[in-house]
């Protein structure tokens, strides 16, 4: 792993925070150059972004601390201080930038779904770019393995002997970008608006709830004897809501 990209003096530059930077400016470049096609002004896109980023940051911190509470309880400023190279736990950030994306939205009066539609598919990029953040810094890592591409994180107890773990963090970007390709074909073929949106929750649910077998840390909750993870339900949860959701606005479009 390579948590640390350079150093400024005796101050250390983080590869992910480096990464992290990139993935949202390649977003914002992204969205600026879909948002004509939805109808939506670039520079109220961009400023939905911005804050819808800054609402995720947090929101992930937050989903952080309430999926492994009792070490953040032991010792509150080493649980902060080992975590502050990582996101956090993503469904907590997508509820959080979710949230403040909707009071943006309805403030300035733009079509949630439209703008939905094209923020999914920069999500999209971004997370694919941003695991790869998760990877140098060695967090999110996997279960050990006997595969030829299983790999050894130096800071991971569970390496400490040898053993290779699955390096999760690039199942997660390789998943990603394939939903991220699949977005965008299908942008300029959406029969209706949130149909984007509604592909990508589906499409992640399943995505995330599958790797989430291979994952080998607990820092994102573990539940029902360590075999469900939070992240888990949660994907659950907003499969079947978005089934739901999908069928209705498909419904919907077709009786206009």
């Amino acid at each position: 792993m390579h948590p640390v990209l350079f150093n400024l003096g005796s101050f250390p530059i983080g590869t992910y925070g480096v990464i992290l930077a990139l993935a949202a400016l390649a977003t914002i470049t992204l969205g600026r150059t879909l948002a004509p096609k939805a109808g939506i002004e670039p520079d109220r896109l961009t400023d939905l972004f911005v804050f819808s980023l800054l609402g995720s940051f947090v929101g992930a911190k937050v989903a952080l601390v309430i999926g492994d509470f009792q070490a953040f309880a032991d010792h509150p400023l080493r649980f902060l201080i080992e975590n502050l190279r990582s996101f956090g736990a993503f469904y907590g950030g997508f509820v959080a930038g979710v949230a403040v994306a909707v009071y943006y939205l309805r403030k300035h009066k733009i079509p949630f779904y439209d703008a939905a539609d094209v923020t999914v598919i920069c999500l999209a990029l971004g997370q694919a770019m941003g695991r790869w953040g998760c990877f140098f810094a060695g967090c999110c890592y996997g279960k050990p393995t006997a595969l030829p591409w299983g790999m050894v994180f130096p800071a991971v107890p569970l390496c400490a002997d040898g053993t290779h773990i699955h390096p999760w963090p690039i199942y997660e970007s390789l998943a990603d970008l394939a939903i991220f390709g699949l977005l965008m074909w299908l942008f300029s073929r959406r029969k209706f608006s949130g149909q984007v949106l509604l592909v990508y929750v589906m499409t992640y649910a399943v995505a995330r709830g599958l790797l989430e077998f291979l994952r080998g840390d607990a820092v994102r909750g573990l539940y029902l004897g360590g075999t469900v993870s939070l992240s888990q339900i949660v994907a659950v949860i907003a499969l079947v809501v978005a089934v739901a959701l999908y069928l209705q606005r498909r419904k919907a479009a077709s009786t206009r």
